[in-house]
């Protein structure tokens, strides 16, 4: 009888592997190794997001396996870290689809941590299964309420989220709009009447709900306050759009509440019904590759929304640092041969992939607490709730006492088209009007809302 004995791979609990070992393609040693992973859109209606975000998640998971020696490295010389071995699913912008991925990273990847989900799409589609799960979950890439809890109690402790929530971001947009009025260059002398065209998904559906609440919080102390008028969408269909463009065509400024494609659709809808109105939108717009080709011309409404990443002549020193490594990374992949030098130029003033290097940070900070100790589930809940955390090129985010909020303050920037002084690339750019304010220093500069 002759008794062979298959090669076993690496023992994992909980998607963690404590069995040193040798990598033999780049001669790094780790003590073991972590499982993570995400559902990225990098086809279908998201590409635009997804490919930078999900190709820049690929190359600073490279990184720093192969030149930092992993994660939550031990103290001391020659002390090792953990392999973070990390695992995407293209979901193509499909809930169902992003769903069956995370249940398949759960439950036959095995991974320690879902870190960078992308999308409302697969939060609103997952959510209630990885609480079940138990698994943690380290950013979103989205602001949907999903992710709110003030506090988190049982497994909601276990979501981490980092993007400001919509509802916050309402609530913000709301005091942007009244800003406008003593911002120069807006155009607009003063707002008495706010449009507000959403779409009925979670996205906007959570914006004009935080709209709503700050307008009602403010009433409280000043009852005048701006009309509101919401035009519901529910569709990209020129004839909706057109109907639902003519109830906002009086206000002073208008506010689009969705994402991508309802955005760049009600844009569109505004500018051939000649409704140039100045235009806010949410955060997850605000990238050149997001702004509708119509945005171009000088007679087009102009375009502002939030921003939370912070890389122009606002950002502090420790900020401006976060960026320096961000692009370090970026030419790194290319001295290395992993990406183009046009990839690595698209990354560097792409807020996408700006996003994934701050998901990656973030869990890193977490699990880089737990560098000397033994590395679970609730110990990682426990690092993460331990202390701030600085959010890379951005501001910071505590998870204490189940907190589970995200970033609350956001600066203010302007689409500057190609055309025009200070436009950095043939797209057009966006440049800061307002520095990062919170919602309390925003009420502040409008006199308590006025």
């Amino acid at each position: 009888m002759v008794l062979s004995l298959a090669a076993c791979g690496p023992k994992y609990t909980n998607g963690i592997s404590t069995e040193e070992f040798t990598d033999k393609k780049t001669g790094v040693s780790y003590k073991g190794r972590i499982k993570i992973g995400a559902a990225i859109a990098r086809t279908g209606a998201y590409s635009l997001v997804g490919e930078p975000y999900g190709g820049f998640y690929d190359l600073y998971v490279r990184y720093i396996n192969e030149e930092l020696g992993g994660v939550a490295k031990g103290t001391g010389e020659g002390a090792l870290g953990y392999k973070l071995e990390a695992t995407t699913y293209d979901d193509q912008g499909d809930g169902a689809q992003g769903k069956n991925y995370i249940q398949k990273l759960v439950e036959d990847d095995g991974v320690f941590a879902l870190v960078g989900n992308l999308g409302t799409w697969n939060i609103v589609a997952a959510q209630d299964y990885i609480e079940e799960s138990g698994v943690p979950s380290v950013y979103w890439g989205t602001g949907s309420s999903y992710q709110y809890f003030n506090p988190a109690e049982g497994n909601e402790r276990y979501t981490f989220p980092v993007q400001p929530i919509y509802n916050t971001e309402g609530r913000i947009m709301y005091l942007r709009a009244m800003q406008l009025a003593s911002l120069e260059g807006s155009g607009v002398t003063s707002v008495s009447k706010i449009g507000v065209i959403h779409s009925s998904s979670d996205d906007g559906a959570s914006i004009k709900a935080g709209i709503e609440e700050q307008r009602n919080i403010n009433i409280q102390t000043n009852p005048d306050q701006p009309e509101v008028i919401f035009a519901q969408i529910n569709s990209t269909t020129a004839t909706e759009l057109a109907s639902q463009v003519q109830l906002v065509k009086d206000c002073d400024v208008v506010i689009i509440a969705g994402n991508q494609t309802y955005f760049q659709a009600a844009y569109n809808a505004m500018q051939t019904a000649n409704v140039r109105k100045p235009v806010i939108t949410s955060y997850v717009n605000i990238a050149p590759a997001t702004v509708p080709d119509e945005a171009v011309d000088a007679n087009a409404s102009d375009i502002y929304g939030g921003a939370w990443v912070i890389i122009d002549d606002s950002a502090d020193e420790r900020q401006k640092a976060d960026f320096t490594r961000f692009v370090g990374i970026c030419t790194w992949g290319v001295e290395k041969g992993i990406i183009s030098q046009s990839i690595a130029d698209s990354y560097m003033i792409s807020a996408y992939a700006m996003s994934s290097f701050i998901a990656l940070e973030v869990f890193m900070e977490g699990i880089n607490r737990l560098a000397d100790k033994e590395i679970t589930r609730e110990a990682f809940l426990e690092a993460m709730e331990s202390a701030p955390i600085n959010v890379p090129i951005s501001g910071g985010v505590n998870y204490a006492n189940g907190q589970r909020i995200g970033l609350d303050g956001m600066s203010f920037v302007k689409y500057v088209r190609p055309t025009e002084a200070g436009a950095a690339a043939s797209t057009g750019t966006f440049v800061n009007v307002i520095g990062m304010q919170s919602i309390d220093q925003i009420l502040g500069e409008l006199g308590d809302a006025e």
